[in-house]
């Protein structure tokens, strides 16, 4: 049968390609060395009849690297090699059968052949998942590096489109970047699959990669907003035209974060928070003017919850009593307190938004 190898070889790779898709999508030459090597090395090694060494070990480890490299998935691969080793089983029969050899040393052979066969299906296994997480580890590499070069507004119309190809993405459609940040919780992985969450369809609705530690990426859809972390969402835009929108979407992501707000937002939907984050100047100096005189005993901390309850119900002075637990009577006097102490007039629209930023801006400085 070792003479008999190139025959066995084309035996092989001929049921592979009738029987298993993977392999049928190869070329017969492309398949043939490394299952001619694995047929010889198991043919030496059993007709000597003992075990496998390290250096034969590792003929079956280049055997999984090679099948790894060449796409075909560790589930096909152990089909094929049970296949395989079916074959091999038949021929050694047939053989030793013609030969005139007995039943129970056929028996015997096929133990000791599949014995040897699952010692070196474990080295295979070991090739497969060392090609395919360093195939994987560059495929993700480069979706990362394209991502970044649409995002950051680094590659041509001409390199997006030849690129994005392989990902289902149409150059000619409006797509949102979006910019979501993992947390323990909530790692990368899980992050992604729930924007990557999308409407009905065959088609790819986007494409994500780990960005400077974020999931960010473009979607041609708004994902749902119950998500348990921060995202940002930009308007819609050519992806060679997307920089902007990632612009607006990690701004909305670190809005959204400062200010502990979990979901996914555009821009417009948290108001005059981005500026409060932004502009630190300003609300420095309004806390300073407003906050900073009344001190940081209990008292003061009563007084500006109330106003920024006051302020978040619409000013209405019994929504707020409600909210906070309190009579309406102990809210007008806080408000009034409040106003002598820092010489605001709540009821000019002008001092109220001056209140607010003050407030949200002590919050975010608490909150940090």
């Amino acid at each position: 049968m070792s003479a008999r190898s190139a025959e066995l070889t084309a035996l092989a790779i001929k049921r592979l390609r009738a029987e298993i898709p993977a392999y049928a999508q190869l070329d017969p030459e492309t398949l043939a060395p490394a299952t001619r090597r694995t047929i010889d090395q198991l043919m030496r090694v059993l007709a000597e009849g003992r075990d496998l060494t390290a250096d034969e070990l590792a003929v079956f480890t280049a055997h999984g690297e090679t099948r790894g490299r060449q796409g075909i998935p560790v589930t096909e691969m152990f089909r094929g090699w049970r296949l395989a080793v079916r074959i091999a089983i038949d021929q050694v029969v047939a053989t030793g059968r013609r030969l005139g050899i007995g039943d129970s040393q056929l028996l015997g052979l096929t133990n000791e052949l599949l014995a040897l066969t699952d010692t070196a299906i474990l080295a295979v296994a070991r090739g497969h998942i060392d090609a395919d997480f360093e195939r994987t580890r560059h495929d993700q590499q480069r979706r990362a590096d394209l991502v970044r070069g649409i995002l950051f507004g680094t590659l041509s119309p001409a390199e997006i489109r030849v690129q994005i190809e392989r990902y289902g993405l149409d150059s000619d459609r409006e797509y949102r970047a979006i910019r979501a940040r993992p947390h323990p919780e909530l790692p990368a992985d899980r992050v992604a699959r729930q924007l990557e969450h999308t409407p009905s369809g065959d088609r790819p609705h986007g494409l994500l990669a780990l960005v400077d530690g974020d999931i960010a990426g473009v979607v041609d859809h708004m994902p749902a907003r119950e998500i348990e972390t921060a995202v940002g969402i930009g308007p819609p835009a050519r992806l060679d035209r997307m920089e902007p929108s990632f612009r607006r979407a990690t701004r909305a992501m670190a809005t959204a974060e400062a200010f502990e707000r979990t979901g996914v937002y555009e821009l417009a939907d948290l108001g005059l928070l981005p500026a409060v984050l932004a502009d630190t100047e300003v609300g420095d100096e309004l806390v300073r003017r407003y906050l900073t005189p009344l001190g940081r005993n209990d008292s003061a901390a009563a007084l500006l919850d109330t106003v920024a309850h006051y302020l978040g119900n619409g000013m209405r002075v019994d929504n707020t009593a409600k909210e906070m637990g309190l009579h309406t009577n102990t809210v007008r006097y806080r408000l009034r307190r409040f106003q002598d102490l820092t010489g605001i007039d709540l009821t000019d629209p002008d001092r109220a938004l001056e209140a607010w930023w003050a407030l949200q801006r002590r919050r975010l400085s608490r909150e940090r």
